[in-house]
């Protein structure tokens, strides 16, 4: 028994029992050093005999080895990789250095993870041990903590342990505490009876209930009580010289391999049976495969306490002896350590083993040897593009703070102008993730023009990204030099990039206040299908735009390309985009399933991913779908929190709250309420082109709803003259509607709006205006005439599960004197799914296998399978080839 850990022994049996019930789980065990983590851990381990269990530990030495965390847990798996779906198995296979792959996303790494790991325990539940966090390799560390965040019903528990503070998972997390003065005292009982009361209190007094400083100061007889790391030294310090020697080899050395060890250790004049003493002293364990420090502040006493001399020495040792062509990056980081100054070798080799680190999608590592490879160089022009490189790995792996501060390092070098202006894009995409938008915009415009003449491609798709930053920002940056710039690119008439550059022109003269009456045709003769497939950001901007001038349905159908060859292909990053702007195409359409369920999907994964801003931008509009569902809960508190924090930095964000806000307030009645919020607004935040051309709608009902119509007639002027015109029959439409709310003679700007919409596929926007056009025919005393508007926008709100809308609907009928039947079968039969549920019948409808599925969703198959479990008896179904007979959309 552990002496105070009964708590934490009962959570860990507890997550053990949900295994082997086919459920799964993910914990913390977080704690300060010496706390007892590893212990509970080795704990979990014995008390699972009948579990499969998976170990490995993070070695401070391996932090910049990418995948060798994951590769030490998976070693004894590695025969099953192959049977996992492409790219899943190409992924791993390159990880663990199986293969070759011109980069690997270093997300889906975890998803081929959580796969493998599911497939590894239909046979048996599994518990993967994972000690020392803090130290594990970041690629490592992202690919088990996005397999942890998916975990669901696959019998797998993953326990990690981590010191205090190192290391933010968001997992739940077990806290551990120091023991208390009864326990602590028990303990020391318990490993130490003979020790001598006054050593005692001393020992008690210092450890101050650290479990492991008890043991080890005890060890010591209580005669110098001053520290775990001491205690440690100091037994290490006893050891024959040669003893030495060797220790420090094994805990300079990254592989843990005897064998290196040990020719290493030759050359610095120690051998095999210098082992002995420090066995018998308990400090290290060598078998015929490994070298295991008891515990691992004995790793970092022994090297701590060297000399500088004597680690350069073992440094040089390692390299020499890491010779073998799977050793080279081992060798490059022993090279670099043993370096005092510039050293071409080391940068060099560094340089390589970045190279590699970031085909197998280990951006982090690749990051770390570039910079590492930067400091070693002499030359300034060279030292930059190291520099360079590894901001970019740096901004690939999700370090953005550590990409902007390696980019602004670079930029004060001097480099050809290529390396600048890559190295500007990689400082705005920071920026635009954590500062203002204003700002990243300015910094793309200016790399793109340190290359408009030499490299016009990549120059144009820079300035494409300013304009969307521009989009977000809070205040409208120099979008006059941007449209000049790229009108002026020098590219060929035919390059396929021209059509989305003049349109994003005209979006960027919009965007400027400016009247774009071209933006409409430009949009529709952009071919997204002739970009090249390498910049999927440029291509999702295809979708945008579509969007934005009204063309839903072939952006709802481009993005789901888009997100089905991205998915394929692996690219889980850049997937947030290209999921907001599906989701936002479906809420358009009314597909208000597909939207919110679209949405929560980016929200989680950009949120795994650290795009901060994407995953607020997906709030905002899962806010807003969820204004039209009735989830009031979820709109309000996102929307709330986005408010806040949108305007400070990101005004779409803010806008796009106060919109669903404003939305939340009008769907219960608060028509004045919606109408002051909308006016409280800061100026900069109504002329967000985006809130411009989505809120007018609801501001003028919201002031005709509240009895002041005159108070919205300035703001349906502005929103004619600005997009009347521009973006198809949508926004002519909803003018028109503005006016039958704003004027007396209202009954053919109605029939103007609704003959306008029919030409449109905006079944949710149609009912809206047919539910407004049927309450203003029953005020006017025309209540058979309004029978037939208020039906069939209550089936269109019943179909796409607007329950809020249905039921107003529902109310005006009941007025006309007509008996209304109570929700409709089918509404009530998919809001029994959840999104996800539902998601996952939509794909096992279609013939999709649980693997396909899992592969499409980023779930394990026993988890789709799961999900199919309950939504079946949900359905009233007992087989998958049912779901064919139901109308899921």
């Amino acid at each position: 028994m552990l002496v105070g850990r009964a708590t934490e022994l009962a959570e860990l049996d507890r997550l053990l029992g949900g295994a082997r019930a086919g459920r799964s789980a993910a914990l913390l065990i977080q704690g300060e050093a010496g706390s007892g983590k590893t212990t509970l851990l080795d704990w979990a381990a014995t008390a699972a005999p009948d579990l499969r269990v998976l170990r490995c530990t993070g070695v401070e030495s391996e932090a910049e080895l990418p995948f060798a965390g994951l590769h030490m847990l998976l070693r004894g798996a590695f025969d099953q990789v192959d049977a996992l779906p492409e790219p899943q198995r190409a992924a791993l296979r390159a990880a663990f250095g199986l293969a070759e792959a011109p980069g690997v996303d270093r997300f889906l790494a975890g998803l081929a993870t959580l796969t493998l790991l599911s497939e590894l325990a239909t046979a048996a539940p599994l518990v993967c041990l994972v000690d020392d966090l803090q130290w594990l390799d970041r690629a490592s560390a992202d690919a088990l903590l996005f397999a942890a965040r998916r975990l669901d019903a696959e019998g797998v528990v993953l326990l990690f342990a981590a010191r205090d503070d190192a290391v933010a998972t968001g997992l739940p997390t077990m806290r551990l505490a120091r023991l208390s003065g009864a326990d602590a005292a028990a303990l020391l009982a318990a490993r130490a009876a003979d020790l001598p009361a006054e050593a005692r209190e001393r020992v008690l007094a210092e450890a101050d209930g650290n479990p492991l400083a008890l043991i080890e100061l005890a060890r010591g007889d209580g005669a110098r009580p001053t520290g775990i790391v001491a205690a440690f030294g100091d037994q290490a310090d006893r050891l024959p010289a040669a003893t030495q020697r060797l220790l420090l080899v094994a805990a300079a050395d990254g592989t843990g391999t005897p064998r290196v060890v040990l020719r290493a250790a030759a050359r610095l004049g120690a051998d095999l049976a210098d082992v002995a003493p420090a066995e018998h002293a308990e400090l290290v364990r060598f078998s015929g495969t490994a070298v295991e420090f008891r515990h691992p502040l004995v790793r970092t006493a022994v090297y701590g306490r060297s000399s500088v001399t004597d680690r350069l020495a073992t440094h040089t040792a390692l390299a020499a002896v890491l010779t073998a062509p799977e050793e080279r990056d081992h060798r490059a980081w022993h090279l670099a350590a043993a370096a005092t100054g510039f050293d071409q070798v080391a940068a060099d080799a560094l340089t390589e083993a970045a190279e590699r680190a970031g085909l197998r999608g280990g951006y982090a590592a690749s990051a770390a040897a570039h910079e590492r490879a930067a400091r070693l160089t002499a030359d300034p022009g060279q030292r930059g593009r190291r520099l360079a490189s590894a901001a970019t790995r740096a901004r690939d792996s999700g370090q953005l703070d550590r990409a902007a501060t390696l980019a602004a390092e670079a930029a004060d070098l001097p480099t050809d102008p290529r390396t600048a202006a890559l190295t500007a894009w990689v400082r705005a995409k920071v920026e635009f993730e954590h500062g203002t938008p204003v700002r990243a915009a300015g910094m793309v415009t200016e790399g793109a023009a340190l290359i408009h003449d030499t490299d016009p491609g990549q120059a144009g798709q820079m300035l494409v990204e300013t304009v969307r930053m521009a989009f977000f920002a809070d205040q409208a940056p120099d979008l006059t030099r941007v449209i000049e710039l790229i009108r002026t690119l020098p590219l060929p008439a035919a390059d396929p990039l021209w059509p989305l550059l003049s349109a994003t022109a005209l979006l960027g003269e919009l965007l400027d206040g400016r009247a774009a009456k071209a933006l409409l045709p430009a949009v529709r003769t952009v071919r997204p299908e002739l970009i090249d497939t390498a910049v999927a950001g440029t291509r999702a901007h295809v979708a945008f735009l579509r969007m934005f001038v009204g063309a839903d349905e072939e952006a709802f159908e481009l993005s789901g390309r888009l997100l089905t060859e991205a998915t394929t292909r692996g690219l889980i990053g850049g997937l947030p985009h290209l999921l907001l702007n599906r989701a936002q195409a479906a809420l358009a359409l009314g597909r208000l399933q597909d939207a919110l369920r679209t949405g929560l999907e980016g929200v989680r994964i950009a949120a795994d991913t650290g795009q901060e801003h994407s995953a607020a931008n997906l709030r905002t509009l899962v806010s807003r779908v969820c204004a039209l569902t009735g989830d009031d809960e979820r709109c309000a508190g996102w929307a709330e929190e986005a408010a806040s924090r949108g305007a400070q930095q990101h005004r779409a964000n803010g806008a796009m709250a106060v919109l669903a806000l404003s939305m939340l307030d009008m769907r219960h009645g608060r028509h004045g309420a919606a109408l002051e919020r909308f006016e409280a607004m800061p100026e900069r935040l109504r002329n967000h082109l985006g809130f411009a051309y989505l809120a007018p709608p609801e501001w003028v009902e919201a002031a005709a709803r509240a009895g002041v119509p005159e108070r919205a007639r300035p703001v349906l002027d502005r929103y004619e003259a600005r997009f009347r015109g521009q973006a198809g029959p949508v926004v002519d439409a909803l003018v028109e509607q503005g006016r039958a709310l704003l004027t007396d003679d209202a009954e053919p700007h109605f029939r103007a709006a609704l003959g306008l919409l029919r030409e449109a596929n905006r079944p949710l926007t149609l009912a809206r205006t047919q539910l407004l056009w049927g309450e203003w025919l029953r005020r006017v005393r025309r209540r058979a005439e309004s029978r037939e508007p208020l039906r069939s926008a209550l089936r269109t709100f019943e179909q796409v599960g607007a329950r809020p809308l249905a039921e107003r609907a529902r109310a005006e009928l009941r007025a006309t004197g007509e008996t209304v039947p109570a929700a409709a079968d089918r509404a009530s039969l998919l809001a029994r799914l959840t999104p996800q549920e539902l998601q996952v019948a939509r794909l096992a409808a279609g013939g999709l296998s649980n693997r396909d599925i899992g592969a499409r969703l980023f779930l394990s198959p026993r988890t789709v399978g799961y999900h199919l479990y309950k939504v079946f008896p949900k359905l009233g179904i007992s087989d998958r080839h049912e779901l064919r007979g139901i109308d899921l959309d």
